[in-house]
């Protein structure tokens, strides 16, 4: 079930001020695509060099050195950190500090374990949270994602992805390549797949290479380099990305789908509509929900890049089932369970029950799950379903059991299913309690 948040606003609002905090080689990037907004967007900036001010104040953009003052003065509806990643810390807490929605850029944190300490935060105090991951934005892309959701492969086996550039002009640190560049791959691979990274074991020699196993079965595999002199990728890489049904590829900005049936190709991207980081946000914003890379989500991808670190230095495989964010086991006790007493469909007596868990504590069409306690004398009255299964596991106490019309005695390791559209009904006629677990389950 999808959370409720606080997004520090009254009505919906189309009209937004936004702080931009930052103003390097990033942010005067960011700088010039906000300014193309226009009309939807008031702007103000904040940068600690002075000196970049001037051209802003010029721009008839109200600009600061200190992101405090600004936010008193300015009074922004969100904020968008883009500063180096040393410092988003800093300036995601302040912003929490004044309840703002924060759009960051990724990483999260210069760490990952600040990474998770800052999303702790927007998350305890409902705050919206989220990162700008673009490359999942490139038409391309999308519809490459479209292709896999349509089902144009069939089930999806393996992911590969090769990226090769030359060394950026900004000279990384050793192994940041990993949250600068490497942590879009990890993303793609989640995003494309609809898939978590389970486990991972990666080695670096004169490339990257790192090998993913992921839910349902889908393995895949990455390569990169960033001191390539020769043919350079596009920025996503390469993909090949096999089903039981066929493959796609991209690569060089085309699309392949070789099924079967034949080969088509797709290079005109025109018709696949896409939004920018800032727009998803304030769209966001105004629709009350989560945005698409929300940091919640966003935070897996920084995972694995801690978990890649890892398995480099230990040399082996490495688990990353933890980051999934799934939270501790929801473990409930039938036999500590409350039971209430009630009429049971039209049945003799009342049945002792507890409903344990109900249909919004699944993320599958399992219903509901009851434990119940049929006193020796009563019944669980002669019923039908529709397009669901209901299934008994008999724990303890013997009972006559009808189903379609016919009666079936039952006992202690009995497991009962009765499918879609059976009639069927309990009845206690030994000296003991029936007791039992039933849950049901719906059709997909």
């Amino acid at each position: 079930m999808e959370e409720s948040i606080n997004y520090g606003m009254g009505q919906e609002v189309n009209y937004m001020k936004a702080l931009l905090v930052g103003l390097g080689e990033a942010g005067s990037g960011w700088y010039r695509r906000l300014r193309s907004l226009n009309g939807d967007l008031e702007l103000a900036v904040s940068d600690t060099d002075g000196s970049r001010g001037e051209q802003i104040r010029e721009d008839g953009i109200p600009f600061y050195t200190d992101a405090r003052e600004a936010i008193e003065r300015e009074a922004p509806d969100f904020v968008i950190n883009v500063t180096p990643r040393h410092a988003h810390t800093n300036i995601n807490h302040l912003a929490f500090d004044y309840k703002l929605p924060v759009l960051c850029e990724k990483p999260i944190a210069e760490s990952y374990e600040k990474a998770v300490e800052i999303v702790k935060r927007a998350e305890e105090e409902r705050i919206p949270f989220m990162i700008a991951e673009n490359y999942r934005t490139f038409a391309p892309l999308r519809k490459l994602k479209q292709l896999i959701d349509e089902g144009a492969v069939g089930t999806l086996q393996t992911l590969e992805c090769e990226f090769f550039r030359k060394r950026q002009r900004v000279t990384l640190e050793p192994n940041d390549e990993l949250e600068e560049v490497i942590i879009h791959h990890f993303d793609l691979v989640r995003h494309l797949s609809g898939r978590e990274i389970g486990k991972l074991f990666a080695v670096k020699r004169h490339v990257f290479h790192i090998v993913m196993d992921l839910q349902a079965g889908i393995q895949a595999s990455f390569r990169c380099s960033l001191h390539s002199v020769g043919h350079e990728t596009q920025w996503p890489g390469n993909w090949r990305i096999e089903g039981d049904q066929g493959s796609l590829t991209f690569k060089d900005g085309e699309i392949e789908l070789t099924t079967p049936a034949g080969v088509q190709r797709w290079s005109d991207f025109s018709d696949v509509t896409v939004r920018t980081p800032v727009q998803e946000f304030m769209s966001s914003l105004e629709e009350k929900r989560r945005g698409e890379t929300d940091a919640k989500e966003y935070l897996k991808n920084q995972a694995l890049a801690h978990y890649t670190r890892l398995s480099l230095k230990q040399g082996q495989q490495v688990d990353t089932s933890a980051s999934w964010g799934y939270g501790p086991a929801d473990i409930r006790n039938f036999l500590r369970a409350e039971l209430k007493p009630s009429s049971s469909h039209g049945g003799q007596g009342l049945v002792d029950s507890a409903r344990l868990y109900s249909n919004a504590d699944f993320e599958t069409p399992l219903k509901f799950l009851y434990y119940s306690v049929l006193p020796p004398g009563t019944s669980i009255g002669y019923h039908g379903h529709r397009e669901d299964e209901e299934v008994y596991i008999i724990l303890e106490g013997t009972g006559l059991m009808t189903i379609n019309g016919k009666e079936t005695r039952v006992g202690p390791g009995d497991v009962i299913v009765n499918k879609p559209w059976w009639k069927h009904g309990l009845v206690n006629d030994g000296n003991e309690p029936i007791k039992a677990i039933v849950f049901e389950v719906d059709k997909v």
